[in-house]
């Protein structure tokens, strides 16, 4: 694998099979071939560096972690993002979402007014939820609202 970062923050803003061409010099950073090739805007050599030969992340989203050259860490400033993928009600202990990468293990989501503790991630659901955190109060959602980690 490869992953593409910021120089000056280490945070990897892109994670690609070491299939995947990546010509990136001081006039810019393209990412594949042919058709398929795509420009990044902003980032050249002079900002940016392409690791190759980086351990393996079944969790990577792009903004969650930082990169230093040899070691993964995960990205403190930053806060998931996903959809429900179907209405939950109120008392729930599983909050169903589109992607469950953004999020970190365990933590805290919003949805609505509500805050949502939840203690595992398991595909794509946010597993031992306690709903109400916060003194905040639980309620029922429809599906594609938004799940944010706070």
């Amino acid at each position: 694998m490869k992953t593409i970062i910021k120089n000056d923050t280490n945070l990897s803003i892109y994670y690609l099979e070491d299939s995947h061409e990546v010509v990136l010099n001081d006039n810019g950073l393209w990412v594949g071939s042919g058709e398929h090739k795509s420009v990044i805007s902003n980032r050249t050599s002079e900002d940016t560096t392409l690791h190759t030969d980086v351990p393996i992340l079944t969790d990577w989203y792009g903004g969650k972690y930082l990169y230093n050259g040899t070691a993964w860490s995960l990205n403190s400033e930053y806060k998931g993002h996903a959809r429900l993928t179907s209405d939950i009600n109120d008392s729930v202990t599983t909050i169903p979402v589109n992607t469950s990468n953004p999020f970190t293990t365990s933590g805290t989501v919003q949805i609505g007014d509500e805050k949502i503790t939840y203690t595992g991630v398991d595909g794509t659901n946010l597993t031992g939820c306690t709903r109400g955190a916060a003194s905040t109060s639980a309620a029922s959602y429809s599906k594609h609202l938004d799940v944010d980690q706070i």
